[in-house]
């Protein structure tokens, strides 16, 4: 199946032009495939961060957004302002088909991924996106200190990327220099129907 030769091959990538490259090629069948084998993790994610954000008017981003799987998430657990980020131009073509998901969509490249200032967001999500082969570890500091002292970063690691210690590593990080705190860490289904499993994580800066 076509579908789930580009579901395998995203954890096979090895350089950043691989990465951009596969979602580029997989836009059209990317939300067919997903939900062919279950992914629940947006949804995880969106409420977890409504536990903590009681403001849903507050601004969020949503990095790495896609088609807008994860801005539709948001908007279905409560939350009204949303914008969007992505590396692949194809797939916000997607996303700007939801209307009333998102304020405003931007482009943003793997050299400058976070191009926004300081506090802008009341909090950022990144679903499905810190992962290994995909963003590096240090991703995480990079969104922390990307939010003022009370912002919330809301994001999913899955099995895969557990293997590699360095990812919650950077978590432990964070927390002993206190940089951030981390409200909640819990394991779930990722994709019910691909023996898939994440941990919705929520940072909260200091």
């Amino acid at each position: 199946m076509e579908n789930d030769h580009y579901l395998k091959q995203a954890y096979k990538l090895k350089t950043s032009s691989d990465t951009l490259n596969l979602y580029e090629n997989w836009a059209d069948s990317y939300e067919q495939t997903l939900a062919t084998y279950g992914y629940v993790t947006p949804k995880r994610c969106a409420e977890a961060l409504l536990r903590h954000l009681t403001d849903i008017t507050a601004p969020i981003l949503d990095i790495g957004c896609g088609t807008g799987l994860s801005g539709l998430a948001l908007k279905n657990a409560g939350f009204s302002r949303i914008d969007g980020t992505d590396v692949s131009a194809t797939m916000l073509d997607k996303a700007r088909l939801r209307k009333g998901v998102y304020e405003t969509l931007q482009l943003t490249t793997l050299s400058d991924p976070f191009p926004f200032a300081k506090g802008k967001y009341a909090a950022i999500t990144a679903m499905g996106v810190i992962a290994d082969k995909h963003a590096p570890p240090e991703t995480i500091s990079k969104l922390i200190g990307k939010l003022n002292k009370g912002g919330f970063l809301v994001f999913s690691l899955n099995n895969h990327t557990l293997e590699n210690p360095t990812y919650e590593a950077e978590i432990q990080k964070l927390t002993v220099v206190e940089n951030a705190c981390l409200l909640e860490a819990e394991m779930g289904p990722h994709m019910t129907s691909y023996n898939m499993t994440s941990k919705i994580c929520v940072l909260q800066a200091l």
